[in-house]
């Protein structure tokens, strides 16, 4: 039986070293998205996004969010 796309999704397939798809199975477990598809955005998002955002406004925008998780650590 022939795979069903959901609307609005297109089917991509690959052929990927077996080092590729291994390096990609941990990188889906380390990351924590539920999907592997989920994965697969992030990094193309990662990867488009790199050379296009300064990394001192990336910098910035870390500090606060560690700033803001201590905030909350210690109001636990």
């Amino acid at each position: 039986m022939a795979h069903q796309s959901k609307p609005g999704t297109s089917q991509l397939a690959l052929d990927l070293p077996l080092e590729a798809k291994l390096r990609f199975e941990t990188l889906h477990e380390s990351m924590g998205f539920k999907t592997k598809v989920q994965t697969f955005q992030a990094i193309l998002y990662f990867v488009s996004t790199k050379d296009k955002i300064d990394p001192a406004v990336l910098q910035r925008v870390e500090k606060k969010i560690d700033h803001s998780i201590q905030l909350l650590e210690s109001l636990i």
